[in-house]
């Protein structure tokens, strides 16, 4: 199966394309966190230098989030782009799945705002407030970004590692499709961003 990944909701953007067989799995950072706006020229880049024919891809998968909200909306318009011109499949991945599966943790955390948490595991994500967290994460391995790593001392912090995410990615998907009987799951039209936002103050 070729398939191509895409992530851009974290704090760089991961890509992998397995292709004959072959992993290419790629990082694009930036300063600016303007990574995310690199993601085409590179995957082209990428294709040219690898003679990779974008017209043989059998699937695409994404990071559909959470995460950055402009780094999720980039990836998944050109992950929906490609799978609807190339008429493959296009299958959503989200952040908890492929970072808690690259750091074998049992949960993530990921800073709401607020005195508020987002605690994910692979297949659920919660809201929890402060004062109820302890409860969450009793006897729990913690992966987490830096604002929570200000308060969860031993937690592992992703955005302090330099793991690549693409074929993690890329082994997620093809999992995901291969234990999917009702394959038009993966229509592009029907696949949604994962977008969080903490509640409005009153």
């Amino acid at each position: 199966m070729n398939i191509l990944a895409i992530c851009a909701a974290l704090n760089n953007s991961y890509f992998a394309i397995k292709y004959n067989d072959k992993i290419i799995d790629e990082v694009i950072k930036s300063d600016e966190n303007y990574h995310s706006l690199y993601l085409i020229s590179k995957i082209k880049e990428i294709c040219e230098e690898n003679n990779i024919e974008l017209k043989k891809l059998d699937a695409i998968a994404v990071n559909c989030g959470p995460g950055s909200f402009t780094g999720i909306r980039v990836a998944m318009s050109i992950a929906k782009v490609m799978a609807g011109e190339l008429e493959i499949p296009l299958i959503g991945l989200n952040t908890a799945q492929i970072l808690l599966n690259a750091y074998d943790r049992d949960i993530l955390l990921m800073d709401a705002r607020r005195d508020m948490f987002f605690v994910c595991t692979k297949d659920n994500i919660e809201l929890v407030y402060k004062d109820n967290i302890d409860e969450k994460i009793k006897n729990k391995t913690i992966l987490c970004d830096k604002n929570c790593k200000k308060i969860f001392e031993n937690a592992l912090c992703y955005e302090d590692l330099d793991k690549k995410l693409g074929e993690i990615m890329i082994n997620l998907a093809m999992e995901k499709y291969a234990n999917t009987s009702d394959k038009s799951e993966f229509n592009y039209l029907k696949l949604e961003a994962n977008y969080i936002q903490t509640p409005p103050i009153f």
